[in-house]
């Protein structure tokens, strides 16, 4: 398969890179949003870093965010830590979110479950850091009220 590289003029290309999800190698050179797609249906351990890079790599911001809100849903506490950092990203890359990943934000304020087994870490605390980032990247208009007015405390 070739990619368009990023910023590339059309019609320049870049050979692919075969992402190793076994063992996790050249997943931040994901671009391309099946990829994604195929490893969530996998159940991928390491979908969450293919999710940050594919934010980082495809400007496409329509394609982007229907994955981060797949990653928001994952049961796997790991993939939504950092689904909340891809979506941070794509505010801060890519100038928006969306209703769907803001009400998805919303939720996993309340997630008390830890990042791993060996962690205390939880989830929400990721969130929280998230609300606190789309504060900085984003326009206030962008944002719903609850997001404008929230603390963390």
């Amino acid at each position: 398969m070739i990619y368009a590289a990023a910023g590339a003029s059309e019609g320049d290309e870049v050979e692919s890179v075969d992402l190793d999800w076994e063992q996790g190698r050249n997943l931040n050179c994901c671009r391309e949003p099946g990829d994604v797609d195929a490893a969530f249906d996998r159940g991928e351990e390491h979908v969450g870093v293919a999710l940050i890079a594919l934010v980082h790599n495809n400007p496409d911001t329509d394609a982007v965010l229907p994955r981060v809100a797949r990653g928001l849903r994952s049961p796997n506490p790991e993939t939504r830590r950092q689904s909340l950092l891809a979506l941070t990203h794509t505010a801060r890359l890519h100038g928006r979110v969306d209703a769907i990943t803001l009400e998805l934000l919303h939720a996993l304020l309340s997630d008390r479950t830890p990042i791993s087994v060996e962690s205390a870490y939880e989830v929400r605390g990721t969130a929280t850091q998230t609300v606190g980032d789309l504060q900085v990247f984003l326009p206030s208009e962008q944002l719903p009220a609850w997001v404008n007015h929230f603390t963390g405390c």
